[in-house]
């Protein structure tokens, strides 16, 4: 076949083959391009899952919230309520930095009050949450099921794996399951020391719409005499997202 091509291309006959040689190379040029910008469409900020967690100026969520701490005298129970508003940003050089205000109450007849101040920040590869002074890596992008990262990396602590995770049934019906994303942070189940299971579902267009932690220490030394096993640190968070919208 390659001799063929290159008498054909210094000694023209009156055959076929020079004609189908030109039309196989015109098409697999025509089929490269098209696959090229075909390609070049679909990594845009939907394609990288940008929006599994929009950031706007006036944007809220509000969660109910069931929190829990344990110790080794027992545990206390807090329900209240949750709101998360995108205030204020700040930008320097390339960068926006989003304010995330966080205010609580008891239940939807009480008034808000203030508990919080986390920043947002969003770069090509990831989304940052500043929480109590402390950034994590929340999301990286592409959003796609099993990949994994580091959620320390912007901080001194140990290296913490987070991951991707698909769901079975959406969270919220008039969205797809494809459009939703489970966030594993820590996957270590119950044993002599404790369990840590934390774990965070988003939604497309919509961004955080639940939380799921349980810490638990487990008393293991010497002295603990007949609390031995006992738990003696902990914390259980169950956070529901109950409205979202922008606030004028």
């Amino acid at each position: 076949m390659i001799e063929l091509i290159h008498t054909t291309l210094w000694a023209p006959t009156k055959g076929d083959y020079p004609l189908k040689g030109i039309i196989g190379m015109f098409l697999a040029i025509l089929l490269t391009f098209i696959s090229s910008c075909n390609e070049t469409k679909e990594i845009g900020p939907s394609a990288l899952g940008y929006d599994y967690y929009p950031i706007e100026i006036g944007q809220y969520r509000i969660y109910d919230v069931e929190e829990i701490q344990f110790n080794i005298t027992g545990f206390d129970t807090s329900v209240y309520q949750l709101k998360e508003t995108i205030f204020d940003s700040i930008q320097s050089n390339d960068q926006i930095t989003y304010l995330l205000r966080r205010d609580i109450r008891m239940n939807e007849n009480a008034e808000w009050e203030s508990d919080s101040v986390w920043t947002v920040a969003r770069t090509t590869n990831y989304l940052s949450i500043t929480e109590n002074n402390i950034p994590y890596i929340k999301l990286t992008f592409p959003v796609t099921a099993g990949r994994e990262w580091d959620g320390n990396s912007l901080n001194s602590r140990s290296t913490l794996t987070y991951y991707y995770q698909n769901l079975e049934i959406p969270l919220i019906d008039s969205i797809s399951t494809e459009d939703h994303i489970r966030l594993v942070i820590e996957d270590i189940e119950e044993n002599v020391t404790g369990v840590d299971l934390r774990s965070e579902v988003y939604v497309k267009g919509v961004g955080l719409i639940e939380k799921n932690y349980l810490t638990q220490t487990k008393c293991t030394a010497s002295d603990c005499g007949p609390d031995l096993g006992e738990v003696i640190a902990g914390r259980s968070l169950k956070q529901i997202l109950i409205e979202a919208g922008y606030e004028e």
